[in-house]
């Protein structure tokens, strides 16, 4: 009896030990989405100190929107820390607002599948960090979002409101320019890591901020969801649509800890 006794003791402390084992490092390598399986197809740490310009280019440098900002490589780089890093800053001898930003355009590009990225936001008002999806076909202007769509995961231009945006836009960027967005309560602007995802199929885009569902939507107006590889980019910038910063609360950045990217198996 004493036997048995100990042996049942035996299998409880092993079950207990087994439940207080931390999670394998590699188990987020496969994860399970409204019941189906999807397994790791690109991530990103940032470790180190350089780019990884296997997986990453800048973008180049360019003036952007419709305020003196520009696409400056200064402004992204990696902190040794384990962090990609994007600023916002302004420059007094050229009147210029220097922001940057990053993409994976003919590196990595994917079609369908689970993106997510782990990082913090701005906390200025005035300009807005962005994690979207992008490709040369964008700019087609036929056959409605299923030939090229921009997927903005997540924008930050709603510091004051505490809000975010998720948005589509598709048929080129001129008279035929479409688009449908969402924007949402999220506590994100008090510089602590959160993070955005979005879940893109042949039927539906499902957005999320911090594991919490914030927009589905199938976008039939768009004839149906992009069909062709998309691009990511991860960016800071600042125009019309958030007003200007102020240069005395500059600089100011984006921390990056993971980019993630899942394919259904």
């Amino acid at each position: 009896m004493l036997k048995k006794i100990s042996a049942a003791i035996a299998a409880i402390i092993a079950i207990l030990t087994a439940e207080q084992q931390p999670p394998a490092e590699d188990a987020y390598k496969n994860i399970e989405i409204e019941g189906k399986n999807y397994t790791l197809s690109f991530e990103d740490n940032f470790e180190g100190d350089k780019l990884d310009d296997t997986k990453w280019e800048q973008c180049p440098e360019q003036k952007r929107q419709d305020l003196n900002n520009y696409w400056y490589n200064g402004m992204s780089y990696l902190d040794g820390e384990g962090n990609l890093v994007i600023g916002m800053s302004y420059d007094e001898k050229t009147d210029r607002f220097l922001s940057s930003g990053i993409r994976s355009r003919g590196k990595f590009e994917q079609a369908y599948g689970y993106f997510e990225i782990r990082c913090t936001v701005n906390t200025v008002p005035g300009y807005w960090t962005a994690f979207w999806l992008m490709g040369d076909s964008v700019s087609d202007e036929t056959n409605g979002g299923r030939n090229g769509t921009e997927i903005d995961i997540m924008e930050t231009p709603y510091l004051e409101s505490g809000e975010v945006q998720n948005t589509l836009n598709w048929d080129g960027y001129g008279a035929t320019h479409k688009s449908s967005g969402n924007i949402s309560k999220a506590d994100i602007y008090d510089g602590e890591y959160h993070t955005f995802a979005l879940l893109w199929n042949k039927d539906e885009y499902v957005f999320y901020t911090d594991g919490s569902e914030t927009w589905r939507t199938d976008d039939a107006s768009a004839l149906g969801t992009c069909e062709v590889p998309l691009f990511l980019k991860i960016t800071s910038e600042t125009g019309g649509w958030t007003g200007t910063p102020d240069p005395k609360d500059l600089p100011d950045f984006m921390k990056v800890d993971y980019v993630r990217v899942y394919r259904e198996e």
